[in-house]
């Protein structure tokens, strides 16, 4: 009888500790498995609306975000992959359109560091699911 108290309150304790662990768990990140946004590729809506709206948040081009992959998204990632290239003195990205995971992740990486940069921090780390990514960076 004694042993079975001690099990229930140990069960207790560990669903405790498992709620309050995913209750404080970070809010936002990148989703590795996503798949590359551009030309040739399932277009995803929830990412593309992301990427145009990193692309607003980010660079000096301004797009509508309408959930379409079209020219102007496809010059907004160019501008972004030039930018990090340039001046984010993150690693030196391949300036083609394609909005893949070394993109994504140069994009996160300087939200996290930056986050004033967006208006809508909740909305930037949101977006973190939708997009392609190595790692986990926005918390």
């Amino acid at each position: 009888m004694r042993h079975i108290r001690t099990i229930r309150r140990a069960a207790t304790a560990l669903a405790a500790t498992a709620l309050l662990g995913a209750l404080t768990a970070p809010a936002a990140h990148a989703d590795p498995g996503i798949p590359t946004v551009g030309y040739g590729y399932p277009n995803w809506s929830p990412s593309v609306r992301c990427i145009q709206y990193y692309v607003n948040q980010l660079t000096d081009v301004h797009i509508l975000e309408d959930s379409r992959f079209g020219p102007e998204t496809e010059l907004g990632i160019r501008r972004i992959q030039q930018l990090a290239s340039t001046k984010w003195a993150a690693a030196p990205l391949i300036v083609d359109g394609y909005f893949g995971p070394a993109t994504g992740q140069a994009v996160l990486e300087r939200i996290k560091k930056y986050p004033w940069l967006v208006n809508d921090f909740q909305k930037a780390s949101t977006c973190g699911h939708y997009v392609p990514s190595h790692t986990v960076v926005l918390n």
